[in-house]
């Protein structure tokens, strides 16, 4: 076994490490058409979301496959749940309609429900298991800032009348929260205490995330983005996009992706200074986006939609048009590689690092299909050999 994960391993490394990634979103399906509200992503093979009416999705194969998430029906069996975070790969949270919070420690096989009130929750941040915030609707007179361990309730002037929206901490004290008419508030003692800071937008912000305690994104209505190098001080970032933005998700310090109304993806690679609009292929308003690092990223929204991006997808293209191209990616069992440098050999592995598939005939200057249509659906690691260098390439079999 640890020869197999070694291997891994360097196959792994081989991918996350060519940093160059195609832009290739592709419908998966849901198995629902109640509009989806939130994704998280553990890993490049699991994958959660939560929406209306009580629906509940996970994945542990990259969304080839989504199945049901059996949520808590102890407060109502189909309140709407709005926002799903995981501290790690077994423990996680989801808040929603009615205050109603749950949460999992087995993977999201099973949920347990932590308590409901009055309030309609929007987003949660957890620190640690027994340490969160949940942010929501307005509540005598205040937005809803409420620790759900300590029972403590914020209610501070900047927050009166403000719906809260979207809360991320960057660490275990210093966290933000955006709402209604361009609110930023900050704490730096885990929650204690929080200030307003200056936004310079009246438009509605939707979410914030950061990269460290310094360098965040916040996106709200009407094509809003806001930018933080400091953590205090906010600027507008300038594009010709006016859509509803909805969620911002950062895969590294340089790579951030927004998603929006009207099925809008935009993508920065210079830390969301600069912005250009990835192709999704549908016009649904995508309400969430989030992933495992820059290679395998998901974004959900309205009537059941889930696209996914996976990163590698057409990196050969990209890095050796002249030599080797690999199609289609995603496959449903066959798929082409198609070379014009001299090619000695293909081996194509599974997760575990165990080889499922060789071949040394490869025509030059050819296309040469590729038939895994007897195997498991999932993922899959091409290894070709040009008799100078290795190439890998991940595929995902739906």
């Amino acid at each position: 076994m640890k020869t197999k994960n070694y291997f891994l391993t360097l196959i792994l490394s081989a991918i996350f490490c060519t940093g160059i990634f195609a832009q290739n979103w592709v419908p998966q399906t849901s198995g629902t058409t109640q509009n989806l509200n939130s994704v998280y992503a553990t890993s490049t093979n699991n994958a959660f979301i939560v929406g209306n009416n009580g629906i509940g999705r996970k994945t542990i194969t990259s969304g080839v496959n989504w199945t049901n998430m059996t949520l808590p029906t102890d407060w109502s069996p189909t309140n709407t749940r709005n926002s799903v975070r995981f501290l790690n790969l077994t423990t996680g949270f989801t808040v929603g309609q009615g205050q109603e919070v749950s949460n999992t420690t087995t993977s999201g096989s099973t949920w347990a429900f932590l308590g409901g009130g009055i309030t309609n929750l929007y987003d949660c941040y957890f620190t640690s298991a027994s340490s969160g915030w949940v942010v929501g609707d307005i509540e005598v007179g205040y937005g809803f800032l409420y620790n759900q361990f300590t029972s403590n309730l914020i209610q501070i002037p900047a927050i009166a009348n403000k719906v809260l929206r979207g809360i991320y901490f960057a660490n275990s004290t210093t966290g933000w929260v955006v709402g209604d008419g361009g609110l930023v508030i900050k704490t730096i003692n885990g929650g204690t205490a929080w200030t307003q800071q200056i936004s310079s937008t009246i438009n509605q912000l939707n979410k914030v995330m950061f990269t460290d305690a310094n360098n965040g994104i916040a996106v709200g209505n009407s094509g809003t983005i806001l930018k933080t190098t400091d953590g205090s001080t906010w600027s507008s970032v300038t594009t010709s996009f006016t859509q509803n933005l909805k969620s911002v998700y950062y895969g590294s310090a340089s790579e951030v992706w927004i998603c929006g109304d009207q099925g809008l993806i935009l993508h920065s690679i210079n830390g969301g200074n600069n912005w250009s609009q990835e192709v999704s292929n549908i016009t649904e308003n995508l309400n969430a986006i989030h992933g495992f690092g820059i290679t395998d990223i998901w974004s959900c929204g309205n009537n059941g939609t889930i696209i996914y991006r996976s990163g590698t997808t057409s990196v050969f293209d990209l890095q050796l048009t002249t030599n080797i191209s690999i199609y289609p990616n995603p496959c449903t069992g066959k798929f082409s590689v198609k070379g014009k440098s001299d090619i000695k050999t293909i081996e194509i592995y599974d997760v575990f690092g165990e080889k499922v598939y060789a071949t040394s005939k490869f025509e030059q200057q050819k296309s040469n299909e590729v038939d895994l249509s007897d195997f498991p659906k999932g993922i899959y690691f091409v290894k070709i050999y040009d008799k100078q260098k290795f190439y890998t390439e991940k595929i995902v079999m739906q």
